[in-house]
């Protein structure tokens, strides 16, 4: 059986904050543990916080590739600046970089399909200029994957995701990718093609 950590556990949070925040926290309880309790309890407390040490790792190790917000904004502006076919080939190195095998679709409302593993996933990123996303564009790509018999599918945009869009894609194998993502896609696909 697996077990998936709540969201919103104080484990979940640190993972997701700054990796120096975990330590912050685990030096907090071991001096707390080192003050207040007795002698033949201090050691015990203290190992107490060796868990928010390993969450620290954990997020360090989570965040050593992460662009900062800084970089995410510049990206996200080069990408707006891109017309289809330069940004087309930044995203199709993005993928392939990160381990999947391309193939580009020219008809129907999903631009990729990318397959690791096995799974395939059908990707839809011409829309990434579009200032909203609907759920009906979002119905079209489940309906493509359904076709296709894929295992998920991705819409990538700069703007944002309707109520609905981001409803249905909580209901189905639909993953929705934005800014941060695109500076992602971006950052990735930069360095492979400078590799």
């Amino acid at each position: 059986m697996k077990f998936k950590m709540s969201e919103k556990s104080l484990f979940a949070a640190l993972l997701r904050s700054p990796w120096w925040v975990s330590f912050l926290v685990m030096a907090a309880v071991a001096l707390v543990a080192g003050a207040l309790l007795p002698d033949a309890y201090k050691t015990a407390g203290m190992l107490g916080a060796f868990p928010f040490l390993v969450i620290g790792l954990m997020a360090a190790w989570r965040q050593r590739n992460a662009i900062s917000p800084a970089r995410i904004e510049q990206l996200t502006e080069q990408a707006r600046s891109m017309g289809w076919r330069d940004f087309s080939i930044l995203v199709e190195s993005a993928l392939q970089q990160q381990g999947f095998q391309v193939t580009r679709l020219n008809n129907g409302p999903a631009d990729f399909q990318i397959e690791k593993n096995g799974r395939i996933t059908l990707v839809s990123a011409k829309r990434w200029k579009a200032a909203t996303v609907g759920a009906e564009t979002l119905r079209e790509l489940l309906a493509a994957r359904e076709a296709q018999e894929a295992f998920s599918c991705s819409c990538i945009s700069l703007g944002t995701f309707s109520q609905a869009a981001i409803d249905l894609a909580h209901q189905s194998p639909l993953q929705l990718l934005g800014p941060a993502n695109i500076a992602q896609l971006m950052h990735d696909g930069e360095k492979a093609q400078n590799a």
